[in-house]
């Protein structure tokens, strides 16, 4: 059996350059085990590999050289030469098995460093602590957070708690709600804290602390608010609404019942009068104080208008008793409104061209086209010496007509005229 001794110059020459590469090789993975935390087995067969090497790189390094310079060299590694290449053939298939399994769990193992550069990218605050308190790994944001809460880094989780305590009275960091534990920034944003316990594979106990960033979930909450004070607005003006309309409806039908009072009290005022003045008969006096009687009736009953049907029949007899006579031409709306609307005009006609006018004949004519009706009321008497201003029956008429959408016009000269013209549907505002 040829020893490494015996061998020739190239045999040996070669054996020791793999020798060498070998031992570089060893070299490179005790660095990367120390600082990959692997395991203890294979930290311990790199480190007796490269002491093995060392040693044969050593000892036959030595004899080569002394060979090669003609000196004499010791015998300490009497070994054949198989041997030397299976020692060398062995420590490579080690070397390389160990690569191929450190390359598959490359993937399933996750350094330090890099869990916390991914933390690092998250939007919230994430902090783990030891049992004991300390810091075990915290993310960029979380420190940021306590910075701002204690103008400090963060050392313990009792640290964090005193910060979160103290927040109203030392940052200026507003605690919003008590129960949810949601904190508003001084740069705005508004932050939730949340706290668990969780277990590690090896049994430890962690104590998880994460702020979520919920700001736009506050500002949304907040212009809730805003919104539910404006309807609560809305729903107090609308209730002083819903009472204006009450109190208008009141005024209207108080309105309503004036006009006719004031209508029945002038033709019965007008009639006693005429009464006195001419020494009418026996028959006539008791017809006037009939319609007398029926408007102090109405004044104890306010519940005689609005006006009926039968109405009409009623005001000729009046203007009958009164000396007025009365050319009708056309027919009175169906509609109640209008036909409420255009009665009072001929009462309050009616009335006035007696008390003003000393008329004996009111013309009305009465006219229908496809979307409205008109009247327009005349008489024979004197016309008036000035224009005309609504005031008292007339206000009172006008605003009828403008609640149905209508229009009134007064002519003073050459004859007194009142024309109302009303929709056939309503479109005014009662």
């Amino acid at each position: 059996m040829t020893t490494f001794y015996q061998a020739s110059t190239e045999e040996r020459s070669m054996f020791l350059v793999c020798l060498f590469f070998l031992l570089i090789v060893t070299l490179v993975y005790l660095i990367v085990s120390h600082y990959r935390f692997q395991s203890k087995c294979n930290r311990y067969l790199n480190v007796g590999l490269f002491l093995i090497l060392f040693a044969l790189i050593s000892i036959l390094g030595e004899a080569l050289m002394k060979i090669n310079i003609q000196q004499p060299y010791e015998i300490l590694l009497p070994l054949p030469m198989w041997l030397l290449w299976c020692i060398v053939g062995v420590s490579s298939v080690l070397l390389i098995c160990e690569a191929v399994v450190e390359y598959r769990q490359r993937g399933k193992n996750l350094s330090h460093s890099f869990v916390k550069q991914a933390i690092d990218t998250l939007p919230d605050g994430i902090c783990y602590f030891a049992p004991s308190g300390a810091v075990k790994l915290c993310n960029l944001q979380m420190h940021r957070l306590f910075r701002s809460l204690a103008q400090s880094d963060m050392q313990s989780f009792e640290e964090l708690q005193k910060a979160l305590e103290e927040c109203d009275t030392k940052s200026g960091i507003i605690r919003l709600s008590d129960v949810r534990q949601t904190y508003l920034f001084p740069n705005g944003k508004a932050w939730r804290y949340s706290q668990t316990e969780i277990t590690a594979s090896d049994g430890v106990v962690y104590t998880e602390v994460i702020f979520s960033d919920v700001t736009e979930l506050y500002e949304k909450n907040l212009k809730l608010k805003e919104q539910t004070i404006q309807l609560e607005k809305i729903s107090r003006d609308l209730k002083v609404l819903s009472d204006n309309v009450s109190t208008m409806t009141k005024e209207k039908e108080l309105l309503a019942a004036k006009t006719g009072l004031h209508d029945r009290m002038s033709a019965g005022i007008i009639a006693m009068r005429q009464i006195l003045q001419q020494e009418q008969t026996t028959e006539e006096t008791a017809d006037t104080v009939s319609l007398f009687q029926k408007a102090v009736s109405a004044i104890k009953n306010d519940n005689e208008y609005p006006l009926e049907r039968g109405e009409l029949a009623e005001f000729m007899r009046d203007a009958d008793t009164i000396g007025v006579k009365v050319e009708l031409n056309g027919e009175l709306p169906q509609q109640q409104e209008q036909y409420r609307v255009f009665l009072i005009a001929m009462r309050e006609c009616l009335t006035n061209s007696v008390r003003h006018a000393d008329a004996t004949i009111l013309k009305i004519d009465i006219q229908e086209d496809d979307n409205c009706f008109s009247i327009r009321i005349t008489n024979n008497g004197k016309p008036p010496e000035s224009k005309v201003t609504p005031k008292g029956g007339l206000l009172n008429l006008y605003n009828h007509i403008t609640n149905l959408g209508g229009t009134m016009d007064i002519q003073s000269n050459p004859v007194f005229a009142l024309t109302v013209t009303v929709p056939k549907s309503k479109e005014g505002t009662e």
